[in-house]
């Protein structure tokens, strides 16, 4: 066959295609939705898969970019860029993002910065948007102060003014001159930060005389040409070892724990990896549904046009023709549902984008770009060939003579001879039942975990309590007794408000993702190096912090305003913490009274209360050993405040602005939210996660059971004469219904028994996400499996009803 011969022959498929579908606009609509139901999912998650997991990141050989260590100390950081040989250059940041109050010109806002070594830029390769890098004497103690600052943040505060580079910005109550704007969506070292300054090791969360030993730091570096990974990572290890033997008391000396040089774009992604790939999973089941679902009103279309195709080819159409006619319609509707389902996931994608509560790697670049609409094509053409496969084969076999014979029904019947025997449609059906099967057992099993997460007690009370972040001026607040009093006087007037009942402050509160640690030991106990100690959380807290939260104190008191710097050392601790050195608690000797040493101080301090166990990280999570100290004995530069209130706390949160400023005009206040916000958020993947497998599987299951209901009411549309003769000869109706239910029910249940056997394998994959049940919980299995059923028999009554009420006269004259 010559090309013009072909490319004529594909054009008249094309119109013949075209009017078709127009002389069907209901079926074509439906199905063209169908399909852009489950492109549009897969087109949009694939773009998080591609931006996330996929691309590079944008710096110069971002493979050879690698993060060496976390959670190190400034000596380890030292002796590593030292000793270290496999890299160009090493380089460090502090851990976390550090609150600084941008005053001067205009409102005092708070900034999220980032510390980082002032080689940063030229390790990663990166050049300024505007202005330069820092200078090495940058990174000195006692340098002047400079910044960096975000392209977010200059057009945001600076109206994208060219000249801000040398302007002279207040930070944190000290005067920084700004030498530089990075470019838009620079997200180094943790996404949204504001701006960059130097000196990492000095944190402010932590205080000048503990820096030296806490491990808040993290260190990356560029790998030399010709080092592997493998040479990278026997050094390190060697590198560790000697370490832990030169300074075996350090908090960061662990010999024995492995260590791996990973890429910097495998550190950030590798705890969402497995997530993102069981959600894409989870789409491909939804678009296999639909091309099941699909394929499934082809083959009784192409059933009902048996009388069409059998003319077609007894006047000389060919098989290869009257296939390539039949694919040439499932692909305009599956380009056009191809088409319909990219928009829809630019809807999603601005939609994920917008996903505060879900910590998303480079969430911000996530878009439809040329590589994301070429795959967004490729799987709407690859669609149309799969469910438009099946029928075209089936309607290039017709039985010529029976077909033109009959008529109707008949001609139906003729044609789908082949197929009572190997029933397509119904193994159609059980692939869609089984696969929804999947889908909606692992959603239940989220929703499972999710309502047990709501069932458990997180320690503390979280309705109607307002919370938000303070970081007061190192330079203006410069002494324990600036820092106390105003913190005093911010509790003072908060209080004193209408329709507040409680306030208090904290270095941190439950939930806030951000706690400290310290070894801490009884001191009575022989004397362990801090490395070998516990680790507990250190919470600096105010007198009315606990009566706050609604946290119960079991044994002791609490807090007084006597409990101050001229005071004894003293503490409170969780029963988690007592548990730990007093496994006889709560009976045995009464901890209360005993002292317990806490990090490299030597004076111990005195247990004086125990009070219950704190969720801090999500009621998901077991409670972790506390440390409480009065505030006022050593107050922090950045503090959480708590506020208990009669109505919305959100309602308060102008009036609790307004006392900051009152007492400074230069202190603003952030992270403003309730303590029920931030409870939810602590679930929020888990929240998520659920939503949207929840949301396949109901699209799964609508879909699974229209394909039910289809092959019931095809099937009674194909046996009607049967059914009349049936009846004729003496079948009541209830025989009737039980004819055609029966058929439904071995579908359902043939799909249920695969399913849950798929699933089997599948739901070990959300291990990680559940919580206090298995993967193979059989009550959720079995559950599901009969639900489906009996929804699946349900959805097939309306049309074994309708058969079993045909008239026997009619149905017998109808052929």
């Amino acid at each position: 066959m010559s090309t013009i011969t072909i490319f004529e022959n594909t054009r008249q498929d094309v119109k013949y295609g075209f009017r078709s579908l127009r002389k069907n606009l209901g079926f074509s609509a439906a199905v063209v939705l169908t399909v852009a139901l489950g492109i549009g999912a897969n087109t949009a998650m694939f773009s998080v898969i591609r931006t996330v997991l996929l691309k590079p990141l944008a710096y110069r050989e971002p493979d050879r970019v690698v993060l060496i260590a976390e959670g190190a100390t400034p000596v380890r950081t030292e002796e590593l860029a030292a000793a270290s040989r496999s890299y160009t250059e090493l380089g460090i940041y502090a851990s976390d993002v550090e609150d600084m109050a941008l005053s001067g010109n205009g409102d005092p806002e708070v900034l999220k910065v980032a510390r980082v070594s002032a080689n940063f830029l030229h390790i990663l390769g990166v050049t300024p948007l505007q202005g330069r890098s820092f200078l090495a004497e940058e990174d000195k103690p006692g340098a002047e102060p400079v910044a960096l600052i975000s392209a977010g943040m200059w057009q945001r505060r600076f109206g994208g003014d060219r000249t801000v580079v040398g302007r002279v910005i207040t930070l944190a109550g000290r005067a920084h001159t700004v030498i530089g704007v990075l470019p838009a969506g620079f997200q180094f070292p943790i996404a949204g930060a504001d701006a960059w300054v130097t000196r990492p090791s000095e944190w402010s969360a932590i205080s000048p005389e503990s820096r030296a030993l806490s491990p808040i730091l993290s260190v990356f570096g560029r790998l030399k040409p010709g080092v592997s990974f493998q040479q990278a990572d026997a050094e390190l290890r060697l590198l560790n070892r000697q370490y832990a033997t030169a300074h075996p008391t350090m908090l960061d000396a662990k010999p024995d724990e492995p260590a791996a040089v990973q890429s910097l774009r495998e550190a950030v992604v590798s705890d969402i990896r497995p997530k993102l790939w069981m959600l894409f999973g989870a789409v491909g089941f939804v678009l296999l549904i639909v091309c099941a679902n699909v394929a499934s009103l082809l083959l009784a279309r192409s059933t009902a046009r048996a009388r069409e195709f059998a003319v077609r080819a007894a006047i000389g159409a060919g098989k290869l023709r009257l296939i390539s006619q039949l694919l040439v319609e499932s692909l305009l509707l599956a380009i056009l549902g191809g088409g319909l389902g990219i928009a829809l996931a630019a809807f999603a994608v601005s939609a994920i984008r917008g996903l505060t509560f879900v910590d998303l790697p480079r969430a911000g670049e996530i878009r439809i770009d040329a590589l994301v609409l070429a795959f967004g094509g490729a799987l709407a053409l690859l669609t149309g060939v799969v469910f438009g496969l099946a029928p075209a084969l089936s309607a290039s076999r017709p039985d010529l003579a029976r077909v033109l014979r009959a008529s109707g029904e008949g001609a139906g019947a003729a044609v789908s001879k082949l197929g009572r025997r190997f029933n397509p449609r119904g193994m159609l059906v059980v692939g869609q039942v089984a696969l929804s099967i999947v889908l909606l057992i692992g959603a239940t099993l989220l929703i499972e975990s999710l309502a047990r997460v709501y069932r458990v007690d997180p320690g503390f009370q979280p309705a109607r309590l307002l919370t938000a972040k303070i970081s007061l001026s190192p330079t203006r607040y410069d002494t324990d007794e600036k820092k106390a009093e105003f913190y005093q006087q911010l509790i003072e007037r908060t209080k004193s408000l209408p329709g507040v009942r409680g306030a208090a402050v904290a270095i941190t509160l439950p939930m806030t993702e951000t706690w400290m640690g310290s070894p801490v030991q009884p001191a009575k106990a022989p004397p362990a190096p801090l490395n070998q100690r516990p680790i507990s959380i250190i919470q600096d807290i105010s007198p009315a912090y606990f009566r706050t939260l609604g946290i119960a104190a079991k044994r002791g008191r609490e807090f007084t305003d006597h409990d101050n710097a001229k005071s004894a050392p003293v503490v409170i601790v969780s029963e988690n913490l007592v548990r730990l050195f007093w496994p006889q608690y709560p009976s045995g000797p009464d901890p209360v009274g005993e002292y317990i040493l806490i990090g490299n101080d030597p004076h111990p301090a005195q247990i004086v209360g125990i009070v219950a166990n704190v969720r801090g990280d999500g009621r998901d999570d077991d409670p972790k050993a506390e440390v409480y100290l009065p505030y006022s004995q050593k107050p922090s530069q950045t503090a959480m405040l708590a506020v208990r209130t009669d109505g919305d706390p959100l309602a308060f949160a102008n009036s609790l602005r307004s006392q900051v400023l009152a007492i400074d005009r230069d202190q603003p206040i952030s992270a403003i939210s309730t303590m029920e916000e931030l409870t939810e958020d602590s679930e929020g993947q888990l929240r998520l996660m659920m939503k949207l497998l929840g949301g396949f599987a109901a699209v799964a299951t609508v879909l699974a059971v229209l394909g039910l209901y289809g092959v019931i009411s095809y099937s009674v549309a194909q046996r009607t004469k049967e059914i009349g003769i049936r009846r004729a000869l003496g079948a009541r109706q209830g025989n009737i219904l039980s004819l055609l239910l029966k058929q439904a029910l071995v579908l359902s249940v043939a799909g249920a028994v695969i399913g849950a056997g798929a699933s089997l394998l599948v739901t070990r994959m959300l291990q990680d996400l559940l919580f206090q049940i298995s993967p193979w919980d059989p009550i959720t299995f079995a559950g599901v499996s009969a639900l489906f059923v009996l929804v699946g028999l349900a959805a097939s009554l309306a049309p074994a009803r309708r058969a079993a009420a045909i008239e026997p006269l009619v149905a017998i004259r109808s052929e």
